[in-house]
């Protein structure tokens, strides 16, 4: 049975690693994970879709997340890999979470920053978040 992997990328470098990760580690696998590449981007205020219509605002998203996906896409098709591309909108933690169990995801594997102790609690960090919330494990890349 194929192992659906899901990469959650930002577009920082950071990020990026849970792309690098991949890389070097699919080849030990006796057969490619399908992969998936999910960006999450922030809701905007409700004011604005005051003076921007829907449409242009979904476009909006959709542009910014592909841009942010571009790197990874092209890390991992450097290799060999293909991944499907996938934009939310919402609460980043809740939006990969919930993208993870209804598409039957068996990992989350995901690039962090490396803060720890008192940074890491005050900042919050998705991954963090990702780790309470996961219904599958997760593998953070540093």
């Amino acid at each position: 049975m194929t192992q659906k992997w899901l990469l959650p990328i930002d577009g920082s470098d950071t990020s990026l690693n849970a792309a690098r990760w991949v890389v070097g580690n699919a080849k030990a696998l006796r057969e490619a994970p399908e992969l998936h590449l999910i960006n999450v981007q922030a809701v905007l205020p409700s004011d604005i879709g005051r003076f921007i219509n829907a449409d242009t605002i979904k476009e909006f998203h959709l542009e910014n997340g592909m841009k942010a996906l571009a790197a990874a896409r092209d890390e991992l098709a450097a290799a060999g890999l293909t991944a499907t591309l996938h934009v939310l909108i919402g609460d980043p933690a809740t939006g990969i979470t919930e993208f993870a169990a209804s598409h039957g995801c068996s990992q989350i594997v995901i690039g962090t920053r490396g803060h720890s102790g008192l940074t890491g609690t005050l900042l919050g960090s998705v991954a963090m978040k990702l780790v309470h919330l996961a219904t599958v494990p997760v593998l953070l890349v540093r």
